[in-house]
């Protein structure tokens, strides 16, 4: 559609009569059929529009200033008691700052771009400011994007620079065989998400992730960070040594989650489970087939739900009036299959609930070394009396060293020795004692504190003694996290920056991984280039972390200005 025609419509108000679509002129009610061409002609020779002065859209899809007259409707004020007319205008501040207003509102509630194309949404804005035109989808995803792209990411700068310390959190999924994401969040402890890319999969993949994991470190102030905290992709974990290399104080660990998600997965794939499992499918698709039962999805749900119905299932199983496969009977009527499904749920359960409290939000590093010292301890009351045999057992006891050597590293020793809720639960060993103080001494030098003085003081906390000698203070952490209790109760000890410092780390990559979804779900919806997804993802996540009261916003300068300029349009 030519340029000159293309803000014809805008003067028009859709309505279907007869079953058909039509468009009544604002100024004469006159009626057209939808043709551009012959529209342009009625504007043209409209006595109504006469007094029209209006610009059209700029080339990048943004809107200009406008001087429109409207129908004075019951709901609408008119110019004067007798007059037929509004005479409402938007001068070219105002048009971008309402279109500044307008995109954020669109970002932060993930709205679809396409929003201000909409019919009914075209004639809100209409009645809402008859004269203001809203930005186009073009414009909403790319320099109003980028606009406020660049503002948020200053207010994300601005949140980091405040912040004592913070975590850098790294994970990726690929999207194709070929390429992968990459995405780099820095707790303050808030999960801000500072970067994206897009990386192509190859053998040298760990070089890159630590050369971003470097740079970016180096951009928030290695004197900030204390950890860094990355899924458990092979590529990942290489790019640790490098890490700590350049920079000896911070520690680069592995996301719980993860480890945990592993363990329940080797369970599973015993040989013993395994069995049991091809079994409870049988029944469960018999059940389902049968229409006796809910369907079932999860290895846990398909147990729990077998369980559930088992005094049912056992009476079918006997019922001389049902026809039922022998196989799936001799299942039922089978008491080591149905004590094998207790003992496997007990097992797979415990994993299960810790995988949970690993993905909760208020999880802290300290609560690994707990959480695996339980763990451990229920595995091995339940193993005895499982389905798992011997070697089965000692594979599942290796899974469980292994993938607790990847999430528990010498700095979740020194949170659990630090976190004053495990105050006197000691359960470490002495080298994991050793290596705490290690962590400890090492942060100590970083900060350029006395590492004598820091030492002693942790000496006192240890003993409850000097300032911890009360039970007040000890009653207190019950009500407030770990780093607070530290900095505010404790702040004139020299230990207090230290263990602030490393109970704000978190165990998980769980910022990371929320943003998934996101990003899948907006290039699908906004057919959006690869940056412009980074960038509309960036925006929508940080907008609502951030505390809107501290945004920067570019209203008029004050309450005189903004009445000279009403009066001016309103003349």
């Amino acid at each position: 559609m030519p340029r000159m025609q293309s803000g014809v419509w805008r003067h028009f108000t859709p309505a279907i009569k007869d079953g058909r679509e039509t468009f009544m002129c604002n100024y004469c009610a006159r009626t057209y059929t939808k043709n551009a061409t012959k529209m342009q002609m009625h504007l043209d020779k409209c006595k109504g529009y006469c007094v029209v002065s209006q610009q059209s859209p700029e080339p990048d899809g943004s809107s200009a200033a406008a001087s429109i007259p409207v129908p004075s409707f019951p709901f609408l004020p008119s110019a004067d008691p007798g007059g037929e007319f509004l005479i409402d205008s938007v001068d070219q501040r105002s048009q971008a700052y309402a279109d500044e207003c307008l995109a954020r509102a669109a970002y932060a509630t993930s709205s679809p771009l396409s929003l201000t194309d909409n019919v009914y949404w075209k004639r809100f804005f209409s009645v809402l400011r008859p004269a203001y035109c809203p930005p186009t989808a073009a414009a909403l995803s790319s320099h109003l994007l980028d606009c406020e792209y660049d503002r948020v990411q200053n207010q994300v700068h601005d949140a980091i620079g405040k912040a004592d310390c913070v975590t850098v959190i790294c994970s990726g999924w690929s999207n194709t065989k070929e390429t992968r994401t990459i995405v780099y969040v820095v707790a303050t402890p808030v999960p801000l998400l500072y970067k994206c890319t897009n990386m192509k999969e190859q053998s040298h993949a760990s070089a890159s992730i630590a050369e971003e994991l470097k740079e970016i470190i180096n951009e928030v102030g290695p004197q900030k960070v204390s950890a860094v905290v990355t899924d458990d992709a092979p590529e990942m974990m290489a790019a640790w040594a490098q890490v700590e290399e350049a920079f000896p104080h911070v520690s680069a660990i592995g996301c719980t989650a993860f480890g945990i998600q592993q363990l329940f997965g080797d369970i599973v794939e015993q040989p013993s489970i395994k069995a049991l499992c091809r079994r409870a499918e049988q029944v469960g698709r018999y059940v389902r087939e049968q229409k006796l039962s809910a369907e079932t999805f999860s290895v846990l749900s398909m147990f729990s739900s077998l369980l559930e119905d088992q005094t049912f299932l056992q009476k079918m199983a006997v019922s001389p009036s049902l026809h039922i496969e022998a196989s799936i009977r001799a299942t039922l009527q089978d008491p080591a299959f149905w004590k094998g499904l207790i003992s496997s749920q007990n097992l797979l359960y415990t994993i299960w609930n810790s995988i949970d409290y690993m993905k909760r939000d208020d999880t802290v590093l300290s609560g690994v070394v707990d959480m695996f010292s339980q763990l451990r301890c229920h595995i091995g009351a339940t193993l005895s009396g499982s389905v798992l045999h011997g070697t089965e057992q000692k594979a599942v006891l290796a899974s469980l060293d292994r993938w607790q050597e990847f999430c528990v590293k010498p700095i979740h020793a020194a949170a659990y020795m630090l976190d004053p809720k495990y105050a006197g639960q000691q359960t470490l060993s002495g080298e994991q004692i050793n290596s705490a103080y290690y962590v400890i001494s090492n942060l100590s030098r970083h900060l350029n504190l006395d590492e004598g003085k820091v030492l002693a003081s942790f000496a006192r906390f240890s003993a409850k003694e000097g300032l911890w000698k009360g039970t007040v203070i000890w009653s207190s952490c019950q009500h407030v996290s770990a780093s607070t209790w530290w900095k505010g109760l404790c702040s004139s000890e020299p230990l207090s920056a230290v263990a602030s410092a490393i109970l704000q780390i978190p165990p998980t990559t769980g910022a990371c991984e929320s943003l998934r979804s996101r990003f899948g779900s907006t290039k699908e919806e906004a057919s959006l280039s690869a940056d412009r997804v980074h960038k509309l993802v960036a925006v929508q996540v940080n907008l609502n972390l951030l505390d809107p009261s501290e945004c920067e916003y570019t209203p008029l300068d004050s309450e005189e200005e903004k009445k000279v300029l009403f009066e001016s349009e309103t003349q």
